[in-house]
């Protein structure tokens, strides 16, 4: 905070008015460590980097512009008003003004709306640090407003509930229900990075519960369900393990999520097998491997579907006298040239019978014992 305070200094010194606002503040009073500090002044964009030796215009659109100061980045940001909303996500136009208590008035939250000058002393327009004292969100002026400005704000009160394990108050709680189809018309990158930020926090239960009574659940395609499971038993759930039981009561993953070909892949196995088999068996292992296998089967014991516990699919896995066809103990060349047939579709399924009757104990995966058991086999 030395070098923020130091910013806020110089730029107080140049005539300009200057606070820390936002995060910092409010996790300064609730002693809670903090990363970003944002720095609100009446110093106009070209007047901060006139000041500075190394700036970067990072959202000049915004008011904004990052100043480096010993190694470290600090974004310095015009005290401004928002207009017109069009995506419910970003101001269409921005007048800068003079006054740092109309800028607070744009912010979310009251708790967001504190600012300290470079004595550390509060400066407090909305009432937020009654609000922090009292341990309650509440959007600053009308929650429709606000809500309707920036519908993400909705799944951001969430993230403070689970955060800080504050209450929501009854006026931006009632908000919230009445705008939460405008979620819909925010990013899904940006709904995910919400979600997952609660998701990992210590009050996440509480923050489910508010989306239940807040009907949010409607508009988060596929995880209604788990969050009402999640609620009900008071099971708390990182990100993948969350969207794998989500999923996996929905019966599937909507379209709406669209997730890395890498995690998208990942949620539809576990959830394909976890609503196929409540037993783990030597075939699921081979056919899934052992990370989705394991997760299916975690997902079904949180669920109450199964007693097998993940020592004992670990212990199966291991005794798995074969793991991929590269363990078979035969090449695909030498079937070939035992069968004397040209290379074809047969190929694949000579290797998935030698494969299913080697994990089912019926033949040995050793050169000789295959040799046997392909003369003896129909083509």
């Amino acid at each position: 905070m030395k070098d923020a305070l130091k910013i806020i200094t110089i730029l107080k010194k140049a005539g300009f008015e200057a606070y820390l606002v936002g995060g910092v503040v409010r996790d300064y009073f609730l002693k809670m460590p903090f990363n970003d500090i944002d720095i609100t002044t009446s110093a106009k964009p070209w007047e901060v980097e006139k000041l500075f030796h190394k700036t970067k215009p990072t959202g000049l659109k915004f008011g904004t512009v990052t100043v480096f100061m010993a190694s470290k980045e600090y974004e310095v940001t015009t005290f401004r008003e928002d207009f017109d909303y069009l995506d419910s996500r970003h101001p269409n136009r921005i007048v800068f003004t003079d006054k740092a208590d109309v800028d607070v008035k744009r912010r979310d939250f009251t708790i967001n709306g504190l600012l300290l000058d470079s004595d550390l002393n509060l400066l407090d327009f909305v009432g937020g640090k009654k609000d922090l004292d009292y341990k309650i969100i509440k959007a600053i002026g009308d929650p429709n407003i606000r809500f309707k400005e920036d519908a993400l704000r909705i799944l951001r009160a969430f993230y403070f509930v689970s955060k800080l394990g504050f209450e929501i108050e009854e006026e931006t709680l009632n908000s919230i229900k009445e705008n939460r189809f405008s979620i819909y018309e925010i990013a899904f990158e940006r709904v995910l990075n919400e979600i997952t930020k609660l998701l990992n926090e210590k009050h996440q239960i509480k923050a489910l519960k508010y989306i239940l009574d807040c009907q949010v659940d409607e508009v988060l395609p596929g995880l209604s369900d788990g969050i009402k499971y999640l609620v009900k038993n008071d099971l708390a759930l990182k990100t993948d393990r969350f969207f794998c039981l989500a999923f996996t009561l929905n019966g599937s993953v909507p379209n709406y999520w669209r997730f890395s070909n890498k995690y998208l892949n990942y949620y539809q196995k576990v959830v394909e097998l976890a609503n196929l088999t409540t037993k783990i068996s030597s075939f699921e292992l081979y056919n899934y491997g052992i990370n989705i296998s394991s997760m299916a089967n975690h997902i079904n014991l949180l669920l109450n579907r199964t007693t097998q516990t993940q020592d004992e699919v670990n212990e199966l896995y291991k005794k798995m006298p074969i793991k991929s066809v590269l363990d078979l103990a035969i090449t695909a060349e030498e079937i070939i040239k035992i069968k004397n047939k040209k290379a074809g579709a047969w190929l694949k399924k000579v290797q998935d019978k030698l494969i299913a009757e080697i994990i089912s104990g019926q033949l040995e995966n050793k050169y000789e014992s295959i040799i046997v058991y392909l003369n003896n086999m129909e083509v």
